[in-house]
């Protein structure tokens, strides 16, 4: 008997003794991030950056901070400027010191640190496939973890072969010492997964990061065949981070950019051919000279002269939706929170669209930036054709909202200043039966959030639409086609006190040889009356007067991108020329 009970009592005694996972105590790591400018990788070279705030007295204070943090759960989200070395380009937080050209996956190190979430406060909202890097496994005996910053210095460019290579190092800098005459069909350099859009930007692994310096130079005949891509050689690999299942559906010279910064060259008698045996029949499609896709990045004075696009995009194999997203101008296909400045197009840009799978789906066609989120400043597009032609032959029983956008400078639109457009732009959308909304504008099919100022717009319009006498709109302005309520709630999430619409802008425009008189084609209505604002709580306009809050009736009529709890207390004010 008491043999029997020796062995469940020594073994209570023993369990008593082990913490629980609860009681635990888990060091906390301090995250130190070494600049790494010598070949010693043991020396302290702690990064020091430089802040500016305000004391008690709103006056302007700098104060010098050391890149050393502190985690308990071995996950940093930290928002460090981009350190600079004289002669060198910063390549990323690497987890180890020493990273070479040889270490490299598909372009990309696999020992880049990526700071905090993956997914995106947007991302979240769309419960999107999250991750972290813990920093815990990366710890020495005495928590301490340190980040080596990874440089590189420019590589010349003077060849086609050249262009291709920068595939190899996506993170690296590079500069073009000579024009190039381009022979062959060129591979976009970087990537575009279809769920990018949901990630922090730090998390677009296969983006193009780097920099490219034109120096002026001019690359010729440019040649961009087809839209989709093979990724077999990115999964499985020690740098694959779940980006997605497919990056089909994007054309440029870079299929993706993110964060980069590309300045000073031109891309002269590019031809980008999506038709035929080359066209596109998945869930999205983003093509653009320059690039796909971008997010976030810098392009200053870049000209794109005498592009000439074509695109035909079904929706027939889509595998992440099931109707039509397809979105076509001459600089990029999309531009998040980008920078465009003193860049130009010229040529034709051409989409054909058919909606087989689905009645419905969103189209896109711009002179610069078709899905267009940017900061656009002292632009130009000039004799540029842009012609769209869309048919519904779906035989779907149940129908799907259409939204095609057209515009001379981008299809949709947040903040363009001092910005010329003279542009011949034709339509042609057949949904007979079943909702649909067609706007179009001399600037941009749609006005989102932020303004349009100060620019100078000429163009001439051809519409010839088939739609449903009641269900279908359609917009035409001489600077936008409509003003989107749904779109300009997207800014209460950033600042509390913003301005939305058009302002100060000298705008011609004909539609079927008959001048359009509307700046803006369609503005927002409530109560059978303009929009004037949108208040989210209430906002005190004037000494004894105060806005009604009426974000909750907007909301209801037009939906809303983010949810009004996501908002912050503030107003938005409906500007129209």
């Amino acid at each position: 008997m008491k043999k029997a009970l020796a062995v469940p009592m020594t073994l209570a005694l023993l369990l008593m003794a082990i913490p629980t996972l609860a009681e635990e105590k888990i060091a906390p790591l301090t995250v130190t991030f070494d600049l790494n400018t010598t070949p010693d990788t043991t020396d302290n070279e702690t990064y020091i950056y430089t802040t500016t705030g305000y004391n008690e007295y709103w006056q302007p204070v700098t104060e010098e901070k050391e890149a050393v943090f502190t985690t308990e759960d071995g996950v940093l989200s930290v928002d460090l400027p981009v350190p600079t070395r004289e002669g060198w380009y910063f390549a990323g937080w690497q987890t180890q010191p020493v990273v070479t050209v040889n270490d490299l996956i598909n372009g990309v190190s696999p020992y880049l640190w990526m700071p905090g979430h993956k997914a995106s406060a947007f991302g979240q909202a769309m419960q999107a496939e999250d991750e972290v890097i813990d920093l815990r496994p990366f710890a020495d005996e005495n928590s301490q973890v340190r980040l080596y910053a990874r440089w590189v210095q420019l590589t010349p460019i003077d060849s086609a072969k050249g262009l291709q290579a920068m595939a190899n190092d996506l993170y690296g800098a590079y500069e073009l010492t000579a024009d190039i005459e381009m022979a062959d069909t060129f591979i976009p350099v970087g990537c575009y997964f279809n769920n990018y859009e949901l990630f922090e930007t730090a998390w677009w692994t296969y983006a193009f990061r780097g920099t490219l310096i034109g120096n002026g130079h001019t690359i010729s005949g440019l040649k961009l065949q087809g839209a989709d891509r093979d990724i077999s050689g990115y999964v499985d690999t020690p740098v694959w981070h779940n980006d997605g299942v497919t990056c089909d559906g994007t054309v440029g010279l870079f299929g993706a950019v993110a964060g980069a910064n590309l300045s000073g060259f031109t891309l002269k008698d590019a031809v980008i051919d999506v038709t035929g045996e080359y066209a596109y029949d998945g869930g999205y499609c983003y093509v653009g000279t320059v690039a796909a896709f971008d997010m976030a990045s810098t392009l200053s004075d870049i000209h794109v002269d005498n592009v000439t696009i074509n695109v035909e995009d079904t929706e027939v194999h889509a595998e992440v939706r099931d109707s039509a997203y397809v979105s076509v101008a001459g600089l990029e296909g999309g531009g998040w929170n980008s920078t465009v400045q003193n860049c130009s197009v010229s040529g034709t840009v051409s989409l054909d669209v058919r909606t087989e799978k689905s009645h419905g789906g969103s189209v896109y066609l711009g002179g610069m930036i078709a899905e267009n989120y940017a900061n656009i400043s002292g632009c130009k597009v000039d004799q540029i054709a842009l012609r769209l032609n869309h048919q519904d032959v779906s035989q779907a029983t149940e129908d799907t909202a259409l939204s095609v956008n057209v515009g001379g400078l981008g299809a949709s639109n947040t903040s363009t200043t001092n910005c010329d457009v003279n542009a011949v732009i034709e339509v042609s959308v057949e949904k007979p039966v079943g909702e649909a909304v067609v706007a179009v504008g001399g600037l941009a099919g749609s006005q989102y959030y932020m303004t349009a100022e100060k620019n100078n717009v000429q163009t001439e319009i051809q519409m010839n639409n088939k739609l449903d006498a009641e269900k279908g709109i359609e917009s035409v302005g001489s600077v936008a086609g409509q003003l989107d309520a749904f779109w300009a709630l997207q800014i209460l999430q950033y600042t509390p006190v913003a301005a939305c619409g058009t302002s100060g802008n000298t705008a011609k425009a004909t539609c079927n040889g008959d001048p359009v008189e509307a700046v803006i084609g369609k503005v927002p209505m409530l109560d059978g009356q303009p929009l004037g604002w949108i208040n989210n709580g209430e906002y005190q306009i004037a000494e004894g007067y105060t806005a009604p809050s009426n974000v909750e009736a907007v909301i209801e009529a037009y939906g809303s991108p983010v949810p009004q709890e996501a908002m912050m207390q503030g107003i938005i004010w409906i500007q129209a020329d």
